[in-house]
């Protein structure tokens, strides 16, 4: 199981996500991943999606934060993850797809959609599900800085339009502030692009 590979990592009585974080000193990732969740589920209404999957997985997705950075890109090489440049330069993007294996070995996550949407939530990807936006957008939505996001109104604006459009919107905002963009926030992006037209 990915977390006990790692000493520091301290192991919660109870087996849930929002125990591991704050057994191991995460309050600011806890509060956001609660947000992250309860905005997921807001989003699920609209566009109805199962609640309790957008839950889950919102509660899920920064899990692997407990992992030190460095920690992330050495677990991945040693069990042949293929990386891209951008994750090799910025190893805590890696924590999309290293939430998704907690997902799945440390509580027993089996739901595709679930696990899917933890994977990419950073990043989306192309041919991206309902579930992978909803929770792109929350997690963009609940940010995890002080005050409100400055996208904000242009993205909640777009969602009254589509998952798809709301996606477009925020990642056109962030792309010129990106130092290497990962391969599959290239592709999703390409990929709404050409679905939204």
């Amino acid at each position: 199981m990915i977390f006990n590979e790692f000493a520091y990592i301290a192991h919660p009585d109870e087996p849930t996500p929002e125990a591991m974080l704050e057994h191991n000193g995460r309050p600011k990732t806890l509060a956001h991943v609660r947000a992250v969740a309860q905005e997921c589920q807001r989003i699920a209404g609209t566009y109805g999606l199962d609640a309790s999957k957008c839950r889950m997985a919102g509660l899920l997705h920064d899990v692997s934060a407990v992992i030190k950075a460095a920690d992330m890109l050495s677990w991945a090489q040693q069990n042949g993850l293929p990386l891209c440049e951008a994750e090799e330069r910025y190893p805590f993007l890696l924590h999309q797809r290293l939430s998704a294996v907690a997902a799945q070995q440390a509580f027993g996550v089996a739901d595709e959609d679930v696990l899917s949407a933890v994977a990419c939530h950073t990043t989306l990807k192309a041919h991206a599900s309902p579930y992978d936006m909803a929770l792109f957008l929350a997690d963009k939505i609940a940010w995890d800085q002080p005050g409100e996001p400055p996208y904000l109104e242009q993205v909640l604006q777009a969602l009254d339009q589509s998952l798809e459009k709301a996606c477009l919107v925020y990642m056109e905002y962030a792309a010129g502030s990106l130092l290497c963009p990962h391969d599959s926030w290239v592709q999703a992006l390409d990929w709404l692009k050409h679905k939204t037209l």
